[in-house]
């Protein structure tokens, strides 16, 4: 049986004094195998739990803001406070995908009746936007959301379930953003490589001057 041990680290941060925690898994062990000494992986933050880093330039900062402020309030352990605040970086994602951009036309009045999270989450399925795994997450958070804004004494909500609604926006958020431009840039590298020269011939033709060479 191999052996296997790790180390629960507790510091404070240099700046404002909150307390970090943080784990290293060991990787070698002194006298198994071999090894001289003991040695340990990179130590990797498990508390306050690292935000979520996406790398699409198009995601709007209310999405991103409310997702901090969601994050925030897990970290506190302000559950309700959490549903609430992923309902509403949903319903900004779907304004955002769905709401035209269009400026409106001169001397016509302001357009002030936004789209809401259910709409919008129907739609993101119908217009193609989320397949319907995704949809079927988007219609647990509406619910979750839904009875977290309002004062209904019975209902709950556990670190668990907030921890995978977590997981669920972050998903379609990704999906939305991150993969597809990922996808967009990937395709683009593929048409890009289609129109190079596939064939020593071609190359020839598109640079005569070069044939001595090859």
């Amino acid at each position: 049986m191999e052996p296997f041990g790790e180390q629960i680290l507790i510091g404070s941060c240099p700046r404002c004094k909150t307390l970090i925690v943080g784990r290293a898994e060991q990787t070698h062990f002194a006298g198994f195998e071999g090894e001289e000494e003991n040695s340990w992986a990179d130590v990797v933050r498990i508390y306050p739990h690292p935000p979520k880093v996406f790398s699409s330039y198009r995601i709007p900062r209310v999405v991103s803001d409310s997702l901090s402020e969601a994050d925030k309030a897990l970290q506190a352990g302000a559950l309700l406070a959490t549903c609430v605040m992923f309902g509403r970086a949903l319903e900004a994602v779907c304004r955002d995908v769905l709401e035209p951009r269009s400026e409106e036309k001169e001397g016509a009045p302001p357009k002030t009746k936004h789209i809401m999270l259910a709409a919008g989450i129907k739609q993101l399925r119908e217009r193609q936007f989320i397949d319907d795994r995704l949809f079927d997450w988007s219609q647990q958070l509406h619910g979750f959301r839904n009875l977290s804004a309002h004062p209904d004494e019975e209902f709950s909500v556990s670190r668990e379930d907030a921890e995978d609604l977590q997981a669920f926006v972050y998903a379609i958020v990704e999906y939305i953003y991150d993969l597809t431009d990922r996808y967009e840039e990937f395709k683009a590298r593929l048409e890009k490589r289609s129109k190079r020269p596939s064939s020593k011939q071609e190359f020839i033709e598109l640079f005569p001057l070069s044939t001595s060479k090859i």
